[in-house]
């Protein structure tokens, strides 16, 4: 009896801190890590869920394909993706280093400079836009 009551109380709590995390919403750290998270992932799949749905309009061409061409999948876990965020005090304006695989930027293995556009629906902050090495062309918009 006493092992059912405290395996409910832990139920109870677990649900109440998932409740308050929604309540919280996602920020853009931790947006910009399930992105990269995803960028990790064998099945990318959902990938596109971290953008915004109504925004970000090359939405229609990121398939699979892209995806493949634009962040060529790690080889291994020694060569995963890493984003190291230097300033994402101004959301219009994110700006950050992404680390990837040796495809990712020309097989030089060294970090490419990104700034990410982000938009906020709700309490969720998402992924609007993203350029990569100072080009005035995003690589998504």
């Amino acid at each position: 009896m006493m092992r059912k009551k405290i395996l409910l109380a832990a139920i109870v709590a677990s649900l109440a801190l998932l409740g308050s995390c929604s309540e919280l919403g996602i920020d853009i750290q931790d947006r910009l890590s399930m992105f990269v998270s995803l960028l990790n992932a064998t099945d990318r799949s959902s990938i596109n869920s971290q953008f915004d749905q109504s925004l970000t309009q090359d939405l229609p061409i990121m398939n699979a394909a892209w995806w493949n061409t634009s962040f060529p999948s790690p080889l291994d876990a020694n060569h995963l993706y890493s984003l190291t965020l230097l300033d994402y005090s101004n959301p219009a304006n994110v700006v950050a280093t992404i680390m990837g695989p040796p495809a990712f930027n020309s097989d030089t293995g060294l970090p490419q400079n990104a700034v990410f556009v982000m938009s906020k629906e709700g309490i969720d902050w998402f992924i609007e836009q993203l350029y990569l090495d100072g080009s005035s062309t995003a690589l998504i918009r």
